[in-house]
């Protein structure tokens, strides 16, 4: 089941490599579209799930798809499903800044900020030039804030997580319950510890 879902995702992936290859070609800025995924399928189709922090970022320029691409840094904290990385482990982002001052961008690619902390569902460790690392772009990408309560990549706290749910909920991935960030709710935020727990549950579930 794992590696079917690992499949799909770089299936996927690729299919955006080739879409955002064409969008950068073109110069400036462009949508790409992405499906929502469950938390399940990115559970089954990250080669990688790891606890980080963005500790630095350079621009590759080496021909590649895409050919400028924005790589950042981050120490890795925890594994929590996958191979044993070494640290610091670096991702790439399509777009950016070139050395000649053009600056190409797909629009609704984030990358994470220097110094954010965070859980990120990498989609595969061997292919640098996917257009965006992790699985379901920002679906696959929690950020930790500093009192550690989990937040999507948008900053709504994730107050539960699930397999798989029909609705989706601020552009998180399905299964992941969020509130609005600001607003009051009854259900308290996962905290860090709380989240990893409940991925590990979930991973346990689906073997």
């Amino acid at each position: 089941m794992e590696r079917r879902g690992r499949a799909r995702a770089r299936l996927a992936a690729r299919i955006l490599v080739l879409a955002g290859a064409a969008l950068l070609a073109g110069g400036g800025a462009q949508a790409a579209s992405v499906r929502s995924v469950s938390m399940s399928e990115m559970l089954g189709g990250a080669e990688l799930v790891f606890e980080g922090r963005a500790i630095g970022r350079r621009t590759a320029e080496d021909g590649g798809v895409g050919a400028v691409r924005t790589c950042v840094r981050f120490e890795v904290l925890e594994v929590l499903k996958g191979p044993a990385v070494e640290s610091p482990l670096e991702l790439c982002f399509a777009g950016g800044r070139s050395k000649y001052g053009l600056t190409r961008t797909v629009m609704g690619l984030q990358r994470p900020q220097l110094g954010e902390r965070g859980v990120y569902f990498v989609t595969s460790l061997g292919d640098p030039y996917l257009v965006h690392p992790l699985v379901g772009w920002d679906q696959g990408r929690f950020r930790v804030e500093a009192d550690e309560t989990v937040t999507t990549a948008a900053g709504d706290p994730v107050l539960s997580l699930e397999a798989d749910d029909a609705k989706v909920e601020g552009g998180a991935a399905r299964g992941a319950r969020v509130g609005k960030r600001g607003a009051r709710s009854g259900a308290a935020p996962m905290d860090a510890a709380a989240f990893k727990a409940r991925l590990r549950e979930l991973m346990a579930e689906g073997e």
